[in-house]
């Protein structure tokens, strides 16, 4: 599969959920939304934010087909996008913790603050691995619950 018909294949299943991705599909439509994405916010950040959010969907879509063609049920992204929205508030809050208590001089509650933000990121650089990991795993060869291979 080439990137013209990953984006196609992609595209054509907007909000299909069900069935299974190859890893070429997902990766390629991966790049192309990388590189379009980053084209556009050259041209105007208004377009960039517009192809975002109309590649949601898709995007969403794919990933579940992706996990799909492993044998692995479409809700674990559920859970991922969950782990990280909480990760990030604990780096959010970490960080403004720690700011007020660097302004208030309290070393106490800085230090606390920037362990907090430390320990938030080191937890999403390891959830993004094993995003990457997922998502590069190679697929069941042969029919599985999600159906036959793409």
């Amino acid at each position: 599969m080439d990137i013209i018909t990953a984006v196609k294949t992609v595209y054509s299943k907007y909000a299909t959920f069900s069935g299974r991705a190859s890893r070429a599909e997902y990766w390629y439509f991966f790049l192309f939304t990388i590189i379009a994405g980053a084209a556009l916010s050259a041209i105007d950040s208004t377009l960039a934010s517009a192809f975002s959010i109309a590649n949601f969907v898709p995007n969403l879509a794919v990933a579940v087909r992706r996990l799909h063609d492993t044998n692995r049920s479409g809700k674990l992204i559920i859970a991922l996008i969950l782990i990280e929205v909480v990760l990030f508030l604990l780096i959010v809050v970490s960080f403004v913790a720690g700011l007020s208590g660097a302004i208030g001089g309290n070393s106490n509650v800085a230090t606390g603050g920037g362990i907090g933000v430390l320990v938030g990121v080191v937890l999403f650089v390891v959830l993004a691995i094993y995003w990457i990991y997922l998502m590069a795993k190679r697929g069941d060869s042969g029919p599985n619950r999600y159906g036959d291979p793409s």
